[in-house]
């Protein structure tokens, strides 16, 4: 007599070939968070769009709250901010979309962006 249906081996396969598919799928489309690495600009090296385009995002804001800071100071030259939530009001561009950290003011009053590689923007 033979037997119908499949074998325990037979099965072993099929799952192990879903498996394989599925690992290949979840790296295909970038399912891990990505690394960064530092290059010789300053800038991040990143492993996917979304990390490059809230890079951009956060020169943007950095430049947008340099803008607010330089209309303040033209109406008000003694004009000193303590935190860059002060220029920025609600805005929510005071701080890193990367990393959340909040966007510093040094004595000088330049704002720059504490997160690692961003210090050149």
């Amino acid at each position: 007599m033979r037997q119908r249906g499949q074998t325990l081996v037979a099965s072993l396969i099929v799952i192990a070939i879903i498996l394989v598919c599925v690992v290949v799928f979840i790296k295909g489309t970038g399912g891990a968070q990505p690394t960064m690495k530092a290059d010789g600009r300053g800038k991040t090296v990143l492993g996917n769009a979304r990390a490059t385009a809230q890079d951009s995002v956060c020169e943007a804001n950095l430049k947008n709250c340099r803008l607010a800071l330089q209309v303040q100071r033209s109406t008000d030259e003694e004009y000193k901010p303590a935190t860059v939530a002060e220029i920025a009001g609600t805005a929510g561009i005071s701080s890193c979309p990367v990393g959340k950290e909040p966007y510093t003011i040094d004595a000088n009053g330049n704002i720059k962006c504490p997160h690692p590689g961003h210090g050149k923007f």
